[in-house]
């Protein structure tokens, strides 16, 4: 009884009707008898009469223990007002009929009891209750679980990004070392940007791993000396979207050095850590192939490109320097040394760390130098993992 509620021949304070407790009783005894819900009596003329339901009640032993309960609270209640005011509440003719236009009428919604089938009822919600409460209770176990959960690589030192542009015939090879966990995938955070979104496996935390999708545009090979400085990709228009997008993930942010590598290059990154350490903090990018002896610069080949984490903010404050280089006839290694070189970053040479078989003085090396960081081109997984292996050594292997 949620309202409040004055008329003739009624009266109700606040939701407890006034009432003599023997009606509540005669009252009480029609609860047992209806066995539908039924419109409220309006025979003694009630203005406010009409059809009064109980919305989202259950039938069944539940509801009558409830109907039940809740005729006892008003007993109980009319029983403490008439003892308060010291004289009977109700018309002086006491009629059931009068009761029914100051009281709501509940009536059930079929017949039950309530002796032999309530205490069942009452057990299988307890025991639904407590599944719930079991369910909720492991959510918060998983995200905590989750919370705690990190890659293997997570926190080593200095830091590093790696990330990697997949065309359709890298897809195999990526796929590889993502299930191996090595090359870009051995380093504390990765990315992988394609053309196309695609799952390529699932981490050590139970996470999906999927590419980065942008519309890389579709570009040709140069030919040195008639059309470009480069015989390879005329690739700057594809990496330069894609430095917008890992500009616009923050994820350069989060570590020391970002990596950039080609899908075709063997990578062991705990190898380039212990050289890139001592310039940590620093605005660097690095180089690894030499066209003479005495290039103590040296060039910036694309299977590997270093960038500390101030040589990029260096790069995006004054990305529009970068942008509007010359760079038509360009590959993206050259437009990047070009880039770095127009802001000022020094670079720090790898000639004797990268084997590059597409570099004049820096290919070659045996998989089994040990000491190398990176070995290329390795074009598919069988190779790759080839070579790899040999300079992992079996100890590595074994892991």
């Amino acid at each position: 009884f949620g309202s409040s509620h004055s008329g003739t021949g009624s009266t109700w304070i606040g939701s407890v009707v006034r009432c003599r407790p023997q009606d509540v009783m005669a009252e009480l005894k029609d609860l047992q008898e209806l066995p539908q819900l039924s419109d409220v009596d309006s025979t003694a003329g009630d203005a406010a009469s009409g059809r009064l339901r109980l919305p989202g009640w259950r039938r069944g032993p539940a509801v009558a223990a409830a109907a039940l309960a809740a005729a006892a609270l008003l007993l109980a209640a009319g029983a403490a007002v008439a003892s308060q005011r010291g004289s009977a509440v109700g018309p002086a003719d006491g009629s059931r009929a009068s009761f029914r236009t100051r009281a709501a009428t509940v009536v059930l919604a079929e017949e039950a009891d309530a002796k032999s089938e309530g205490a069942p009822a009452k057990a299988a919600t307890e025991e639904e209750l407590d599944d719930e409460k079991e369910v909720k209770d492991d959510k918060p176990k998983e995200v905590e679980k989750k919370k705690e959960c990190k890659l293997a690589h997570a926190d080593d030192k200095p830091s590093l990004f790696c990330w990697a542009v997949m065309y359709p015939g890298d897809v195999d090879l990526i796929k590889s070392q993502f299930t191996g966990r090595a090359g870009i995938f051995a380093c504390n955070d990765y990315a992988v940007i394609g053309k196309e979104a695609m799952k390529i496996g699932t981490d050590d935390c139970g996470d999906d791993f999927n590419t980065w999708q942008e519309d890389l545009p579709t570009v040709s090979k140069g030919q040195y000396g008639v059309n470009a400085m480069t015989s390879s990709w005329l690739n700057v228009p594809v990496f330069t979207l894609c430095w917008d997008r890992l500009l616009k993930s923050g994820k350069v942010w989060e570590q020391d050095f970002t990596v950039k590598m080609d899908p075709d290059a063997v990578f062991f990154p705990d190898r380039l850590g212990g050289i890139l350490l001592q310039h940590k903090g620093k605005p660097i990018f690095t180089t690894n192939c030499r066209y003479w002896g005495g290039d103590q610069v040296g060039k910036l080949f694309g299977a590997i490109e270093v960038l500390s984490k101030q040589a990029i903010g260096a790069y995006k404050g004054k990305m529009d320097t970068c942008k509007n280089l010359p760079w038509q006839g360009w590959g993206e290694d050259y437009w990047m040394q070009h880039c770095m070189n127009a802001l000022g970053i020094p670079a720090v040479g790898m000639f004797d760390q990268v084997s590059d078989n597409t570099c004049p003085l820096g290919g070659g090396a045996p998989c089994t130098d040990g000491k190398k960081i990176v070995f290329h081109p390795r074009k598919d997984a069988g190779q790759w993992w080839d070579c790899w292996k040999q300079s992992a050594g079996p100890q590595m292997v074994a892991k």
